[in-house]
């Protein structure tokens, strides 16, 4: 699945049919990485026709110590008389090479699981799908330069032109969700700003569908849109905002990411970085997350935010590219080489 974002682009394509479907944790299987630096952390909305139905969780992560990328998320959906709840754990290298991967889902008491890993010596996946029960063994040869659709935006950071308007990226991805190689393009049409931050209209086409995506220079999603299917995700300034009026399962997402998500790691949550805890405490008592769970409330380093400052000036001479993008730059890739080369998919 392609996650300019992650999360938001499967929606789309898989869910907006009105296929709805639950989760399973698998988080037990892996764990964070205690010396992981988060790059992205965001709670974001879920609309159908402008209707608040769900929140998905995405949070981004480099091990320095590894070299490795992790990303993981969690989606929740409650629409047209179904629940979907899904997530997905996926690492690669730090030039975006997939090592593993693993994929929950659940539908009514339809289970659908997926486990893959990646072999660097012979370019080979190989994955368990359990479907309902029923067990079969894919082993897929992948092309140098494929990667797992959830790191779309990391790999046009690592691109040549980077993110930058005009740019147009041809690429082939392997879907979390049915483990399978796809044909992808994303175009950077132009500059937008989206709820005060300054971003880059992305038209996405994957998997035969297409969907707009809102991404800030280091690859952070804000929204995504889907005319056709009118569905949309928007992302939110808090938890409380995210998950209003939604059922809030703490116990399965601290699971799956270690403990509840304070998503003060992105554009929005920065601006009011001195109140994530309140924002998630005001929630409803049905759908608010224990304040134990959040593992304290603190606020982001004055370093940490001059880091993470999504909304640097704009020099119309120069390329983001050259703002601090190159080679993880922009992303604040601690560790890694600045002259070393990542593997790239094709700009045109």
């Amino acid at each position: 699945m392609v996650v300019f974002e992650g999360r938001s682009s499967r929606l789309m394509m898989r869910h907006f049919a009105l296929s709805f479907l639950s989760f399973i944790s698998f988080a037990l299987l892996w764990s964070r990485p205690a010396s992981a630096d988060i790059l992205f952390e965001g709670y974001s909305k879920v609309l159908i026709e402008g209707v608040h139905v769900g929140f998905v969780i995405q949070r981004y992560e480099f091990d320095p110590k590894k070299q490795e990328f992790t990303s993981t998320s969690f989606l929740k959906v409650s629409a047209g008389g179904g629940s979907v709840t899904e997530s997905i754990k996926a690492r690669s290298t730090s030039t975006l090479r997939p090592i593993a991967y693993q994929y929950t889902e659940l539908n009514g008491d339809k289970t659908k699981t997926i486990d893959a890993q990646f072999n660097p010596k012979t370019d080979m996946m190989t994955a368990v799908i359990t479907d309902s029960g029923r067990k079969q063994n894919v082993s897929r040869k992948i092309p140098k330069g494929s990667f797992l659709a959830s790191f779309l935006a990391y790999v046009m950071l690592q691109g040549k032109e980077g993110i930058k308007k005009g740019t147009r990226y041809s690429y082939q991805a392997i879907a979390e969700e049915d483990a399978a190689l796809h044909a992808g393009e994303a175009y950077i049409e132009k500059e937008e700003t989206v709820v005060g931050v300054n971003t880059y209209k992305v038209l996405n086409t994957f998997k035969d569908s297409q969907f707009i995506s809102f991404v800030t220079y280091k690859g952070e999603v804000i929204a995504t849109r889907s005319p056709i299917q009118k569905v949309a995700t928007e992302l939110a300034a808090n938890v409380q905002e995210a998950t209003a009026g939604q059922s809030f399962p703490s116990a399965t997402i601290a699971q799956v990411f270690g403990s509840v998500p304070r998503a003060i790691d992105n554009p929005l949550a920065r601006r009011s970085v001195d109140k994530p805890a309140e924002a998630v405490t005001s929630a409803p008592a049905a759908t608010q997350p224990s304040v134990n769970t959040l593992q304290g409330s603190g606020t982001a380093s004055p370093e940490k935010q001059k880091q993470l400052n999504s909304n640097p000036p704009i020099d119309p001479n120069v390329s983001p590219k050259h703002q601090g993008v190159p080679q993880g730059q922009g992303i604040m890739i601690k560790g890694q080489p600045p002259e070393k080369s990542a593997e790239k998919s094709s700009g045109k």
